[in-house]
């Protein structure tokens, strides 16, 4: 690419949002910030302009003709959006029937084509929907939601690379990046249903977990990652140098050894249940 990258970044008020945006335009590459309330982050929002960045206000929680019409004020800026970063996000905390009654419309959070209730409502505004993969990435819906998630989702135009050969459907562009403990605002952002817990959850290991999460909230000076270093393994992974080169036509980007020890533990999970039902799955070929 001849000219800088453009970035468009939701959610730079805090946490990787902030930093991804200062690394990206200290590493002369063009963003255009946007935060729910920029008034709130004067000093942020002069530094980004400083360095040369834009900075938007915008709500990815606003209804979607909102969202189209701040996608192209930010393709104004300089003509185009290569990448798209939503790191906007908030953790729903709660057995999965009390969610629905935590905002306004908040069971739409639960259906896709969001693939978690962490998700927020911003994946590729229709001015960026260029390609659009016939299935849909969806998680599974769960009994309850332990453990608040948090995806920061990228959609890089023409700089991830494909997987599959050029003969094949082009690979929808998005990385998704699973952090594990990060130092950020987010533990301490927890939205709570106003719905009880059910009596049948206590002393099971759901409410023990959701006790522990609140409990770590407002502690996120001692979480085990970096938010600077985790920033540049994404920043490394979307541009393919560094540490990313090679790495690049992932999917999925964990980041932490707590959140790769969790990934480890469903996978051997996973392994046991093929394992004690291999006679059931293997008996169905046709004769």
């Amino acid at each position: 690419m001849s000219s800088p990258p453009i970035w468009f970044i939701t959610g730079c008020s805090s946490g990787f949002g902030t930093s991804l945006a200062l690394l990206a335009l200290r590493s002369g590459h063009k963003v255009i910030a946007t935060s729910r309330n920029p008034s709130k982050t004067p000093g942020l929002v002069s530094e980004v302009e400083s360095l040369g960045g834009v900075w938007h206000t915008l709500d990815v929680c606003a209804p979607e003709p909102e969202l189209a019409k701040a996608v192209e004020k930010a393709i104004n800026v300089w003509g185009r959006i290569d990448i798209l970063v939503n790191a906007a996000g908030y953790a729903l905390l709660g057995a999965f029937e009390t969610i629905r009654s935590t905002r306004p419309n908040g069971h739409k959070l639960l259906r896709p084509p969001h693939p978690n209730p962490a998700d927020p409502p911003l994946d590729a505004p229709p001015p960026l929907r260029h390609r659009r993969p016939n299935k849909q990435r969806h998680r599974p819906r769960s009994q309850a939601l332990a453990v608040p998630v948090f995806r920061l989702q990228i959609r890089a135009r023409g700089l991830l690379r494909s997987p599959v050969p050029r003969s094949q459907a082009p690979r929808d562009p998005r990385l998704l990046v699973e952090p594990g403990w990060f130092g950020t605002n987010f533990s301490r952002a927890l939205a709570r249903p106003e719905a009880a817990l059910p009596g049948e959850y206590e002393g099971t290991v759901v409410k023990q977990v959701l006790d522990a999460t609140v409990a770590l909230g407002g502690v996120g000076a001692r979480a085990p990652n970096d938010v600077e270093k985790g920033c540049r393994a994404v920043f490394d992974v979307v541009m393919g140098r560094g540490l990313g080169e090679g790495v690049e036509e992932t999917i999925r980007l964990p980041l932490g050894k707590d959140c790769v020890a969790r990934i480890r533990v469903k996978i051997e999970e996973h392994r046991h249940m093929l394992d004690v039902t291999e006679k059931l799955w293997s008996s169905t070929d046709v004769d």
